[in-house]
């Protein structure tokens, strides 16, 4: 009798097994994304400058603070999922040798990977020899990224330096040599305009971007930087709204764009609505920044009044006089650049794909997807728990 009812409890176990399955993977599978890069280098800037006070903390070192930020993008980076290909890192540093180090050769990702680096980014000492610049940094980072398969991206963290055109003639090689295998993105810690302007040329000509230490210092701003760096979502373009100069008053003829964008976010409730606000060089860099994120929240604003769009399903952001959509030297298309851009995008995080398609309501969309591995099994699909805010989940789930 005892054996009989120990068989019928394991029977009864391995039925409950299967239905359990899911459930967990479900859990694992809280943070999907296509990564947008297979690799990506954290190059560390260690040089003397570094050692000097950071300009709003005088009693932290820039080097201290840009640990700090190179911590707390490692905390924010979402996890790929498990049935995919690794992200891997490595950590090179310059400034203190001859010669750029690598602290940390290329492998994994994992989120301690890097917590116990810190004593060994610089070696402290007197050289009486010229210490290794930015430029043969970025040769080196160029050498790991391009030699390894996919895509790569670099994140210097670095106040600058002084050493003129030469970084920006070594990015210029590197994007003739790799092309768009290869982004070079950063975060600033000095405060000198020619330091600013250095990072800020290399990473442009490669197609990446610098922002100010700043700019990312909150656990929100890091993640939305750190996101934007690694994860690959599909963005549709949607219209320009345009803006008359120094202006972020809506435009009634631009206003009317504005329909056909709202009428897609209340058919399909899986997408949600990025808003790039812009605007043309004339001005300082910082009243630029604010006048283009007005302009983006004005757009946001209209359709969430007028079209009774909800908030929590549109995001804005700004560029400022940053990636001109427009040649800002040329008279007759300088003022274009006085604009929001309006992306359509569906977030991969929770929503079904595959190895090279993603599925819209039977619909593949287009887009560019890089990860190379097929699905193990079905249960592989991520399906929304939840509908986005003030929409409702269609009932049909997709194959």
């Amino acid at each position: 009798m005892k054996r009989a009812l120990k068989a019928t409890l394991l029977l009864a176990a391995l039925l409950a097994l299967p239905s359990a399955l899911p459930a967990d993977i479900k859990r694992n599978k809280d943070h999907d994304f296509v990564p947008k890069v297979h690799n990506l280098v954290f190059v560390m800037d260690v040089s003397d400058s570094m050692m000097s006070g950071y300009p709003n903390t005088f009693d932290l070192t820039r080097h201290f603070i840009a640990w700090r930020a190179f911590k707390l993008f490692n905390q924010v980076m979402p996890h790929v999922p498990r049935w995919q290909y690794d992200l891997n890192t490595a950590v090179i540093s310059f400034g203190d040798k001859k010669c750029p180090r690598i602290v940390s050769p290329l492998s994994p990702w994992e989120r301690v990977k890097y917590d116990k680096l810190f004593p060994c980014l610089r070696e402290n000492g007197f050289y009486p020899w010229r210490t290794v610049g930015f430029q043969e940094a970025l040769q080196l980072a160029g050498a790991i990224l391009g030699t390894a398969c996919g895509r790569g991206a670099a994140l210097v963290l670095s106040d600058g330096g002084s050493l003129g055109e030469c970084p920006q003639k070594t990015a210029t090689a590197l994007k003739e040599r790799f092309g768009d295998k290869i982004r070079v993105y950063g975060i600033f810690f000095g405060n000198t305009e020619s330091g600013w302007r250095n990072l800020y040329e290399v990473c442009k000509l490669t197609g990446g971007y610098a922002r100010h230490w700043e700019d990312v210092r909150t656990h929100q701003l890091m993640q939305d930087f750190a996101h934007d760096l690694t994860v690959q979502e599909i963005m549709f373009p949607y219209p320009e709204i345009f803006f008359k100069h120094d202006s972020a008053d809506l435009i009634p003829p631009e206003t009317i764009k504005l329909e056909s964008v709202a009428n897609f976010l209340h058919a399909i409730p899986q997408y949600v609505l990025q808003i790039d606000g812009h605007s043309d060089f004339l001005g300082g860099e910082r009243h630029n920044f604010n006048l283009a994120l007005k302009r983006a929240r004005n757009v946001r604003d209209a359709l969430v009044r007028m079209y009774n769009i909800h908030p929590d399903r549109i995001r804005v952001r700004s560029w400022g006089e940053e990636l001109p959509r427009y040649d800002n030297q040329n008279l007759e298309t300088r003022l274009r650049n006085n604009q929001a851009n309006l992306y359509l995008v569906l977030p991969l995080r929770n929503f079904p794909y595959d190895e090279k398609n993603l599925h819209t309501f039977g619909v593949k969309a287009v887009g560019d997807l890089f990860n190379t591995q097929e699905r193990e099994n079905d249960r592989e699909w991520a399906w929304p728990d939840t509908a986005p805010p003030g929409a409702a989940l269609p009932v049909k789930k997709f194959r």
